[in-house]
């Protein structure tokens, strides 16, 4: 009996990766990047954010909070990249919009940063819809 042929069972078909995007045992690197995120593995998440190319303006939110908490001496060099991404992917964000995008990233590796973290977080999601 052929591979594939009538009665034959889906597991028996050897399975295929879909065109253009690339998976590992632990699956879509988006998704991989995302857990990562959740359970707050720097070194997963830094990897996989290589591997996936440019991720959106919340993963990388997401990524630079990461960051703050995990590895605070990196935050200041990853928090400017992050506020000049905004401003690239704003351009009618006013010099106010920067200013409070600006002070929320500063306190992130202290903490008592949650008050930044959902200023930036809606901003960065009002930023996403527009």
């Amino acid at each position: 009996m052929a591979l594939g042929g009538p009665g034959s069972s889906r597991l028996s078909r050897p399975s295929r990766p879909r065109r253009g995007v690339a998976t590992t045992a632990q699956g879509h690197p988006r998704t991989v990047f995302k857990r990562a995120l959740q359970h707050e593995n720097l070194l997963v998440a830094e990897a996989t954010a290589r591997e996936i190319g440019k991720v959106s303006l919340v993963e990388a939110l997401e990524r630079t909070l990461l960051i703050a908490r995990k590895a605070p001496h990196q935050h200041p060099r990853v928090a400017t990249r992050y506020l000049f991404r905004c401003l690239e992917e704003s351009p009618a964000a006013t010099i106010e919009e920067a200013g409070v995008v600006a002070a929320c990233l500063c306190p992130l590796a202290s903490p008592s940063h949650d008050h930044a973290k959902r200023t930036l977080r809606i901003t960065a999601e009002t930023a996403t819809r527009a």
